[in-house]
């Protein structure tokens, strides 16, 4: 086969069954196909914490060997991978937001599990001096079935989040365990728990710039950090709120993405980072210097 054809064969997952045809065939051949139709969500399939990369488990079936065929290209562009869960845990990129070397987030629920946060501490996969395990208790919904469906960083002092997950009187809020490793021994061990999201966030710094539910549906929530407050959005609406806000000093693109969207996901879903550096050492250009930045 050329190189399009074993592309196409990897995509497709084909299985040929034989069978005796007691002809002059001798045989009867059936095909079934088992495609990765959901591998342009790059997200899902690993995540990259201060360590390097951690291959991740999805929790839907169909979408298992898309684990592997990431796990071949990462290591094709030379980028080495760190650790991968195993089971019983269950791990997808689309519920983890580093916060810097000194926090990182992982939502639990729908999607990934406690079982996956506890694989990342006990075998020092984060390298970040705290860890925040998200737990989605009492909503547990496909519109929401991870953390960039409702929470999105967009600066280094701002946040967007849906409105209907804040605050302690809501049904659908989110609870927060927070864990600090210990430098000498490199364990985790659990200091606070269940803190709601929105008042944990306000209290490492954020500001929260609340999205309406409506608008959370349309993937508002799920935007693309560039870097330097840079955003890609594909919902207009809370773009504009976005760049009104007094707490958000960047930029917002928004683009046309209804393609994707179209499938249960967004620009957030369908990209990956495979390496990250601290804001500190990016170069700063001439043009963002003049700007303030």
């Amino acid at each position: 086969m050329g190189v399009s054809q074993l592309v196409d064969t990897i995509m497709i997952q084909p299985t040929v069954h034989i069978t005796p045809s007691y002809r002059d065939t001798g045989l009867s051949a059936t095909y079934t196909f088992e495609p990765l139709s959901n591998l342009v969500y790059t997200r899902d399939q690993q995540i990259t914490t201060c360590k390097g990369i951690v291959m991740g488990r999805l929790r839907s079936q169909q979408r298992q060997r898309e684990v592997q065929v990431m796990h071949f290209c990462i290591e094709k562009l030379g980028v080495k991978v760190v650790g991968q869960i195993q089971e019983p845990g269950f791990l997808e990129g689309g519920d983890f937001f580093p916060l810097g070397q000194d926090l990182a987030l992982l939502g639990v629920g729908l999607r990934s599990n406690p079982a996956a946060a506890r694989q990342l501490m006990d075998q020092d996969l984060l390298g970040s001096k705290r860890f925040a395990v998200v737990r989605d208790e009492f909503d547990r919904n496909q519109d929401r079935m991870h953390l960039d469906c409702v929470f999105s960083v967009v600066s280094d002092t701002c946040c967007i989040m849906l409105e209907d997950i804040m605050g302690e009187a809501s049904p659908l809020r989110r609870l927060v365990d927070e864990y600090v490793r210990d430098p000498e021994t490199g364990k985790y061990s659990l200091k606070r728990q269940g803190l709601e999201l929105a008042s944990f966030v306000r209290e490492e710094g954020y500001n929260i710039i609340p999205i309406k539910a409506e608008h959370q549906l349309a993937y508002a929530c799920n935007v693309l950090n560039l870097g330097g407050s840079r955003i890609i959005s594909v919902h207009a609406s809370s773009a504009r709120q976005m760049v009104r806000s007094p707490h958000f000093k960047g930029d917002v693109c928004v683009i046309d993405f209804s393609s994707i969207t179209s499938m249960y996901g967004s620009v957030h879903c369908a990209s990956q980072i495979i390496k990250r550096v601290p804001s500190a050492l990016v170069p700063v250009g001439d043009d963002e210097k003049q700007n303030g930045v």
